[in-house]
């Protein structure tokens, strides 16, 4: 009878590990750039320098790899198994360079991984204040931004991005925040144009 009983304690204790040992699968995700509204002017001006975006400043509680949502004024949920494929800050900066490539005339945006040049170079610095959604996929950006030359700033901006909820939202957050990017784009473009 105590062996019995042994043999089902033991039998009992490898359910739950083999129980406790299975988790939901880590899902990735990355960003990816939004096609613009309108189509691109054709050419630049021909003293037009092209720009170059610097790397993006983000706040220490979205520099992780999980999805960070916001779930109240002062909550932030940090999911464990929702993950970035690659760190966000890096992903910000490269959809925003592909985004503002598709919105400005050719070659007026330099690829921001290319090695030193002597070529004349425009630097968009961006920092992110705030980038979180919420459950619904809303979304909320805050950047503050500044265009130098080689003469020093030439223009500073901040804007302010909102990406209404979604009827759907699962597994839809990382495409919020894109359209988030590519509106913040759309925002710059103008911006550098006049510049």
């Amino acid at each position: 009878m105590t062996r019995m009983w042994l043999r089902s304690v033991y039998l009992l204790a490898c359910c739950m590990l083999v129980a406790c040992s299975s988790s939901p699968p880590t899902r990735f995700y990355i960003l990816n750039e939004v096609a613009p509204t309108a189509a691109a002017p054709a050419a630049a001006a021909p003293n037009q320098i092209p720009l170059r975006v610097e790397p993006v400043v983000i706040p220490p509680e979205l520099d992780r790899p999980e999805l960070v949502t916001r779930s109240g004024p002062n909550r932030v949920h940090v999911a464990g198994t929702e993950r970035w494929a690659a760190p966000i800050a890096e992903q910000i900066r490269r959809v925003l360079s592909d985004d503002l490539a598709a919105r400005l005339p050719a070659r007026m945006v330099a690829d921001p991984n290319e090695p030193a040049t002597k070529e004349p170079r425009r630097s968009l610095t961006v920092a992110i204040g705030e980038f979180f959604g919420n459950e619904s996929c809303a979304v909320t950006l805050r950047a503050t931004w500044s265009l130098t030359n080689s003469h020093g700033v030439s223009q500073r901006g901040n804007e302010l991005v909102q990406v209404p909820p979604a009827t759907a939202c699962a597994g839809e957050l990382p495409a919020a925040m894109s359209r988030a990017i590519g509106l913040l784009a759309d925002r710059l473009a103008m911006a550098v144009t006049t510049d």
